[in-house]
């Protein structure tokens, strides 16, 4: 697709890595692998989940040949940590809602 021209829904392309990307009407560009996965289990992939290729080649989509696998929390310190600047940034996004002219 030349730049700058809007690719249609269910359009592909793959990366100079060898990865497919797929475009979705309310998601962008996803990579194919992923759609796959989340067609398989019926709902969108967790933050905590990952893709890997059975045969470990990238180009086979075949819903046999996709796995997905859980990856382990972090520490108990970095899960803290990560929800503490959630609720910073939540708090920030709350006041500047109601800071806002009704």
């Amino acid at each position: 697709m030349a730049r700058g021209q809007r690719s249609e829904i269910g359009s592909t392309r793959t990366s100079p890595n060898g990865y497919h990307y797929t475009r979705t009407a309310d998601r962008g560009w996803l990579l194919t692998h992923r759609l796959v996965a989340e067609e398989l289990l019926g709902r969108p992939l967790a933050d905590n989940e990952r893709i890997r290729f059975r045969d470990g080649d990238r180009e086979n989509r075949t819903p046999d040949n996709i796995e997905v696998y859980v990856v382990k929390q972090g520490t108990k310190s970095k899960r803290l940590s990560a929800i503490d600047a959630k609720i910073a940034e939540l708090q920030e996004r709350r006041k500047e809602i109601l800071a806002e002219e009704d």
